[in-house]
């Protein structure tokens, strides 16, 4: 079994909840238990002291920090540029945005003033069953021609942009991609399935067809524990794993590992184990790509 003999670790989360507000964390959010169960089973704070101790079994290069859904997103990208400069990792850091924010453009000049903050992201999933699993403020969002129109701003900073979306919302994904040619997307949990069903995979793929046309994008593979959830396991992730490689293409895809939400499922050594299970079949070559390359060139730590 091949492993990874480099990683950039293109989706992870730092946090302290005594520097930045979570309010998730205040006590058990059903909200939050609906995308993976348990979390009030998280720490209070992980930080790259802890992520170090959990990575000692492999050669971890660089990191990509996403943002933890703080009360305050420039605070917390702030705290996280001071801690990145000291912790010793290369660093990338993903701040969140709103797109319909009315101060959106000084929420961007700060992060501007943020050299590890190379990425944007917004929350956009909405379950039309399931109204605990819905980040966007309303279903149709996606489609608003004044927020797509807001999106221009990317542009102007250099960033990649993240739009985190449900399976069944990727056709409208894929239309803001092609309206925004000179924009890097990244698109997260592989498009998100949410219909494990024969069906869902078909729509699911006749999706991931429709963005390996766009030129724009990379494809994020993590947290497969919200997903398939915390049992997850390599049988059940193989077929979904296999495809969006095989359809976006190794050039274009990278692996992350979500930690610490992931540890509510596996350790980050096990997980990678699982990594290099699903990925036995390429070349050593085409998985320091997937582990490496892909997010080191798509996120440029520093």
């Amino acid at each position: 079994m091949k492993t990874p003999s480099r990683i950039v670790d293109a989706h992870l989360h730092f946090y302290d909840y005594t520097q930045n507000r979570h309010a998730f964390l205040d006590r058990p959010d059903p909200g939050y238990e609906a995308f993976v169960g348990n979390y009030d089973r998280l720490p209070r704070r992980y930080l790259p002291t802890d992520y170090l101790d959990d990575i000692r079994d492999y050669n971890v290069e660089g990191v990509v920090w996403h943002e933890f859904l703080s009360a305050d997103p420039c605070r917390e990208a702030e705290w996280a540029q001071r801690l990145a400069t000291a912790s010793g990792l290369r660093h990338a850091l993903v701040a969140k945005v709103d797109f319909l924010e009315p101060d959106l453009e000084a929420r961007l000049e700060r992060y501007a003033e943020l050299p590890r903050v190379t990425a944007v992201r917004e929350h956009m999933v909405w379950d039309c069953d399931n109204p605990l699993r819905r980040f966007a403020s309303r279903p149709d969002l996606i489609r608003d021609p004044v927020w797509r129109s807001r999106l221009r701003l990317v542009k102007r900073y250099g960033y990649r942009c993240g739009l985190e979306v449900f399976a069944h919302q990727l056709p409208d994904l894929v239309r803001v991609i092609r309206a925004y040619p000179e924009i890097g997307f990244t698109v997260a949990l592989m498009g998100w399935p949410t219909d494990l069903s024969p069906e869902g995979f078909r729509r699911w793929k006749t999706s991931l067809d429709d963005l390996a046309a766009c030129d724009n994008i990379c494809v994020d593979i993590s947290a497969l524990e919200c997903i398939f959830g915390c049992a997850w396991s390599v049988d059940q992730a193989a077929l979904w794993v296999s495809t969006a490689i095989e359809t976006i293409g190794v050039s274009r895809c990278m692996f992350g590992s979500h930690m610490p939400v992931a540890g509510l499922a596996t350790s980050f050594t096990e997980l990678y184990g699982r990594y290099a299970q699903l990925v036995a079949g390429y070349s050593d070559s085409e998985i320091d790509e997937m582990f490496y390359g892909v997010a080191n060139r798509w996120f440029r730590p520093a």
